[in-house]
């Protein structure tokens, strides 16, 4: 059994300090806050263009983000950080096992959990997952 553990030197860590106060976000009308998110698949991301492929995997990132801490797609501000928005050292291990489980790759725990945001953490897995898909 392997046990991941992040380090975060919380000094460095850069907060929305800046932002305004905003209660966690609540599911909102577009639909039941999904269970089951499904990835691009490997022959999808394959046969995608490099533009389309960064499409296919923010959208995919941003849904498990979304699934993660509770809310739907259209509710999560994918322009926090991810630990703003709730994803702390449980869920980002369990978003880097999702990640991982789905497309065979995912960031190292600290830098999922000092993403930018959701583009970021996007941007991330479209580069471990190389220009082959």
């Amino acid at each position: 059994m392997t046990v991941n553990q992040a380090v975060l030197d919380w000094l460095n860590t850069e907060p929305d300090w800046d932002a305004p106060h905003q209660e966690p976000a609540a599911p909102v009308s577009d639909g039941p806050v999904s269970a089951d998110v499904t990835a691009p698949s490997a022959a999808t991301l394959a046969s995608a263009t490099p533009d389309e492929r960064r499409e296919l995997v923010a959208d995919y990132v941003r849904r498990e983000v979304a699934r993660s801490v509770g809310v739907t797609p259209a509710a999560l501000d994918t322009e926090r950080t991810l630990v703003t928005v709730g994803i702390g050292s449980m869920l980002g291990l369990e978003l880097q096992y999702r990640l991982r489980a789905a497309l065979g790759v995912a960031p190292e725990l600290t830098d999922l959990l000092m993403a930018k945001d959701t583009h970021a953490l996007a941007a991330m897995v479209v580069a471990l997952l190389g220009s082959g898909g």
